[in-house]
């Protein structure tokens, strides 16, 4: 594994726990800074509404002046947010308030990572490269979900200040690659670049009048477009379930804290270990077997992969008890790994000298989904509830009926919607994965028109 992508692990890896950490401690976090409840989905939306803006820019900057400043820059700022939200925010409008601005500043390190791995890893590396990428931030999210156990024991603080010393320490890592690289003078022309270099893409530095008309086509290329539909339910479904499975595992099974942080744990390694292997083993080609099979290969893996996550998620959330919903979430996960290789490379094939921006582009599309996602689970949960209430209110002549039914029906109405959104979501994700397959196998079948006729 060289350099690029063991960096690239580190950021998205600590990225995505200071990210995703809140989930599981909002339970706990409520309870210590009384947190309204109508104020949690627009807490646990902030993130994602800062990161989509500089999702773009951040493409743009990495492919024009290099990507290794830009991720140590996201990176370093993303540390220093962590160190006040752990010493100074203590209402939810401030804590709304840093969130958004994590984003803003880890908003570039998906597209500048995107433009690292193609341009220092080998073409037939980039996939599998990606995959572990992709797969350190699994990990982080699983380490994420053990934050409610670390907070029994240390306080949620601590979480957040020791992300951020980790945080810091990967930048520092990046500018110290960067300042040897500059030493040891890599040459450009270098079959294999396998460090982390500052200079510019070296596409971009012919045909400047015509570049930014390039771009533009290369990002709304068909199979791009179909590759940020399916990150756009890739991520509603991702999100939701970070955002709201705790709540659901403590109010509707009445799970402890070391109980449900062992459920999301377990599914989020299962997801890593999902990503490694079908990331590695099916990210290459064989001998036998041509480009267009390839892409056939890939689209219908991750399509079948939706499917089955969209029907285990559609159980998990209406579970009967905590381990029947602990099983649905790990199925969930191993379908998940397919997505490593169904459709993310796809940012680094359509155009590799355009990665960035494509990267940036689609992941500004796919945040909008993550910010809808919890969004909408958590106005179907309080409009539930408030109907519920409201019904109650309205019949107090049956005070004396059988109470524990009719929290038990209201529980099971809240999250039945929610399974509906989830097997909804995977089900279009299915499809977009067949159309890029589709899609990638004619661009591949013109390709070889043009080459047969020249």
């Amino acid at each position: 594994m060289d350099k690029t992508t063991v960096l690239l692990s580190a950021a998205r890896f600590t990225s995505a726990i200071a990210r995703l950490c809140l989930g599981p401690l909002l339970p706990i976090l409520s309870l210590s800074l009384n947190f309204p409840e109508e104020s949690k989905p627009a807490l646990l939306s902030a993130y994602s509404s800062g990161y989509l803006l500089t999702q773009m820019g951040g493409g743009y900057l990495a492919d024009k002046h290099g990507y290794a400043k830009i991720v140590a820059s996201s990176v370093g700022l993303s540390a220093l947010i962590l160190f006040y939200i752990s010493t100074f925010a203590t209402t939810v409008i401030t804590w709304t308030r840093a969130f958004f601005c994590l984003g803003l500043v880890a908003g570039p390190l998906f597209p500048a990572g995107s433009a690292a791995i193609s341009s220092n890893v080998r073409v037939d590396r980039r996939a599998a490269s990606f995959a572990i990428v992709d797969a350190s931030a699994s990990a982080g999210t699983t380490v994420a979900s053990l934050a409610p156990i670390v907070a029994d024991y240390m306080g949620w603080r601590f979480i957040y200040k020791f992300t951020g010393i980790c945080l810091l320490l990967v930048s520092l890592g990046i500018i110290t690659s960067m300042q040897s690289n500059s030493k040891a003078k890599i040459a450009s022309s270098s079959l294999a670049p396998l460090t982390f270099q500052t200079p510019k893409h070296p596409k971009y530095d012919k045909y400047s009048d015509s570049r930014r008309l390039v771009a533009v086509r290369a990002v709304f290329l068909p199979v791009a477009v179909c590759t940020y539909f399916c990150h756009c339910c890739d991520n509603f479904t991702k999100y939701s379930i970070n955002s709201w499975a705790a709540t659901m595992l403590f109010k509707s099974h009445e799970a402890s804290p070391a109980l449900v942080s062992g459920i999301l744990a377990g599914q989020e390694a299962t997801s890593v270990a999902s990503k490694l292997l079908v990331g590695t083993l099916f990210s290459f080609s064989s001998k036998t077997m041509s480009s267009s099979s390839m892409f056939m290969k890939r689209g219908t893996i991750s399509a079948v992969g939706f499917v089955v996550q969209g029907v285990a998620l559609w159980y998990a959330f209406q579970a009967v008890t905590p381990s029947h919903a602990g099983m649905f979430f790990v199925i969930s996960a191993i379908a998940a790994g397919s997505h490593s290789v169904g459709f993310r490379p796809v940012y680094l094939e359509a155009s590799p000298e355009h990665s960035g921006a494509i990267s940036g582009f689609g992941n500004s599309i796919a945040s909008c989904a993550s910010v809808l996602g919890p969004v909408i689970i958590g106005s179907c949960i309080n409009q539930t509830n408030n109907d519920a209430k409201q019904s109650n209110f309205s019949k107090r002549e049956l005070e004396f009926r059988n109470q524990r039914d009719n929290a038990e029906r209201i529980r099971m109405d809240d999250w039945s919607m929610v399974a509906f959104y989830m097997i909804l979501a995977n089900l279009c994700g299915s499809f977009a994965a067949l159309c890029i397959a589709y899609f990638s196998r004619q661009r591949q079948r013109q390709k070889h028109r043009k080459e047969d006729l020249v």
